[in-house]
């Protein structure tokens, strides 16, 4: 037995090599319940993902009202997603520092450069140049370190059934958007231009409505993380006793089982998982951000009008975020990886959909699946994160994941400036839309990613964990030893 400030715990470790701390609650450690996290991580990540999801509805009345072509403005969202996404990396290290670096302290600096901050010159940048410092490096390093800090946080304090509860906070992020996207597509008057549309809003109201958007989200996630804070190292929840797992384990650990060990990063990276986690991680980011960012000017193109536009995007957001547990809750059932090949493979087909309501104007069909394609394209950001940390384990989650997220910023370059080159044929000019060229891609990057995420994706084998410890054997540090008769999943 052991004595921390909250009290007494005992460590045990498995015939794995794993480490278990139990005996303190989360009331003892926080001075409330788990569940408050979940429900601040939930808050804060539903704010910062309105840099995000709302690009593609104001970046008209943006590009309009400053005389931005539509390809320069959409390298704007590329490039946020490249700062958000490689932010992560640096995130995971600082917070397995500690000290000032601290979980709540990420948060509240994220919210300070993602809001009020990134907005701020936004809304104020008559430069494009301008506005790629305050909406991409502020906006994109603020979004990063509110997101790392608010996904890694669930599995820690819940190890024993994360799966919905990640997928429940990581939703906030898409659907935290939908009243910001109601508003503008409320108070903007749009016409059909050249693919991104054209604001009737003038300069000064489209400043106001960001400042005031860019303050609520600084708020919001200050109060989030406040009430945040990461378990000690190998926490474990009493009632579920590791010593018996078949008597004690959840529906959830039983489908996917716990990782052999808590791999450090340099550990992980080892396995020949991570880098196809990345690649299929990349090429659905490609095939969901594509809606995210095209699926409101299209719409437009479409002259489906501003609230089809803003009901497709809403509803996308909507669904995109709502979905998210549903996987975390399904994977219980099926095992990660199936959930994710089979969300997938009909998003695919739902983005052909969506093409397909907007070329024949039929305002229904659009909608319709734009929705849908917004519930199937959220699968991989929880279920990748719930993977790492199974195959991996939850200590260096932070780190792990984070490094395996960088991926995204692959994916945001197909999802923006990609995509737009593959629709217009220019990188940095004003041209034409060639809408069916651009969401064929995006189906075709899903189809890939299903392709890998199956045949790729599978758990590390004890031979695999082995290898990836074997220099810190060969440099006689500590490794615990790995038993052959280690829990297997349920799929394979």
């Amino acid at each position: 037995m052991a004595v921390s400030s909250a009290g007494t715990y005992e460590e045990y470790t498995n015939d794995k090599g794993r480490t278990f701390r139990l005996g303190e609650s989360p009331k003892e450690l926080l001075g409330y319940p788990r569940a408050v996290v979940l429900w601040a991580a939930w808050l804060a990540i539903g704010l910062a993902g309105v840099l995000e999801y709302t690009w593609a509805a104001f970046s008209g009345s943006l590009a309009s009202a400053h005389h931005w072509g539509a390809a320069p403005t959409f390298w704007l969202f590329s490039f946020f997603v490249v700062f958000e996404s490689f932010v992560q990396i640096f995130a995971g290290y600082l917070r397995k520092r500690g000290g000032i670096f601290q979980v709540r302290n990420l948060l509240i600096v994220g919210g300070v450069l993602s809001g009020v901050t990134a907005y701020t010159i936004t809304a104020y940048s008559s430069s494009i140049w301008t506005a790629y410092v305050g909406y991409c490096v502020f906006g994109g390093i603020g979004a990063g370190l509110v997101y790392n800090g608010c996904v890694n946080i669930v599995s820690k304090w819940y190890p024993e059934k994360k799966g919905w509860r990640t997928g429940f906070v990581n939703g906030a992020w898409a659907y935290g958007s939908v009243p910001f996207i109601v508003a503008i597509g409320g108070v903007s008057g749009f016409t059909s231009g050249s693919g991104v549309g054209s604001a009737a809003l003038s300069p000064g109201a489209i400043r106001q409505f960001i400042i005031i958007t860019g303050v609520i989200m600084t708020v919001g996630i200050i109060i989030g993380g406040l009430l945040m804070k990461d378990p000690p190292q190998n926490w474990w929840p009493a009632a579920v006793d590791p010593r018996a797992w078949s008597k004690h384990s959840t529906r959830d650990l039983r489908s996917n089982p716990p990782a052999i060990s808590h791999y450090t990063t340099r550990q992980m990276w080892r396995t020949p998982q991570p880098k196809w986690m990345g690649i299929q991680f990349a090429l659905f980011v490609g095939s969901s951000l594509f809606g995210v960012a095209f699926y409101f000017p299209f719409a437009l193109a479409m002259h489906l009008g501003a609230i089809a536009g803003a009901a497709g995007a809403a509803g996308f957001a909507l669904n995109d975020g709502i979905f998210r547990p549903f996987y975390g809750w399904a994977s219980e059932f099926w095992g990660r990886r199936r959930t994710m090949t089979g969300a997938y493979t009909l998003n695919a087909v739902a983005q052909v959909l969506t093409l397909i309501g907007g070329l024949e104007h039929s305002t229904a069909m659009f909608v319709i699946f734009a929705v849908i394609s917004g519930g199937l394209s959220g699968a991989n950001f929880p279920m990748t994160a719930l993977m790492v940390a199974d195959y991996f384990g939850e200590n260096n989650n932070a780190m792990n994941y984070g490094s395996v997220y960088a991926w995204k910023a692959l994916g945001g370059s197909f999802a923006g400036g990609g995509a737009a080159l593959i629709m217009t044929g220019t990188l940095y000019g004003t041209a034409v839309f060639h809408w069916t060229q651009g969401f064929v891609f995006g189906a075709v990057l899903a189809g890939l990613a299903a392709i890998v995420v199956y045949f790729k994706c599978k758990p590390p084998t004890v031979e695999q964990w082995s290898a990836a410890v074997a220099p810190e054997r060969a440099a006689g540090l500590p490794v615990p030893a790995a038993s052959p008769a280690s829990p297997k999943p349920a799929t394979i």
